[in-house]
């Protein structure tokens, strides 16, 4: 009874989960391959919870969506921890690849002004009630005259905005 459930269940939505995380991981077949297994993977351990489960493609898709965010972490941080070797080989002592550029003060305060010369009068508001004051969601958005809710939104739209900019720097 279990196999034959599992067995539809990958009949039937493997291609689908497959589809959405194809080009979510850069259109890498066996990447988007392995994670959509890892999704049946899960449903079988959770199989008496699915049995009954309203909505078995929306567990599938949420699953899938997590099993994608975990990808991306792990890809990320391996990638943080290895150095071209190019660059290891230039390090005299093999130590933090960071240490061997010599940034002043005055550096760090250029690059920090031209990041945050892209945002806007409100965004740059958030920003430093945020970051520069230290003020908590709920605070920065009682001193803005807006909801908290409002508040993360806005402060997640500067982020992604201040990525985009660091991005374009490098």
């Amino acid at each position: 009874m279990r196999d034959e459930f599992l067995r539809m269940l990958y009949e039937k939505h493997f291609e689908k989960v497959y589809k959405y995380l194809l080009p979510k991981l850069g259109f890498d077949k066996d990447a988007a391959a392995d994670c959509a297994h890892e999704v049946f993977d899960e449903a079988g351990k959770k199989y008496d919870e699915l049995k009954g489960h309203p909505n078995i493609l929306g567990w599938l898709m949420t699953t899938a969506k997590h099993r994608l965010h975990k990808h991306w972490r792990a890809n990320a941080r391996a990638a943080a921890r290895s150095v071209p070797l190019e660059l290891a080989a230039s390090i005299p002592d093999g130590r933090d690849p960071f240490d061997a550029v010599e940034l002043t003060e005055g550096d760090i305060a250029d690059v920090t002004q031209t990041v945050l010369s892209g945002l806007g009068e409100s965004e740059y508001a958030i920003y430093r009630l945020f970051y520069v004051e230290g003020l908590s969601f709920a605070e920065t958005a009682q001193a803005l005259g807006i909801t908290e809710k409002a508040a993360r939104a806005r402060l997640a739209r500067v982020k992604a905005k201040l990525k985009n900019r660091i991005a374009e720097l490098t």
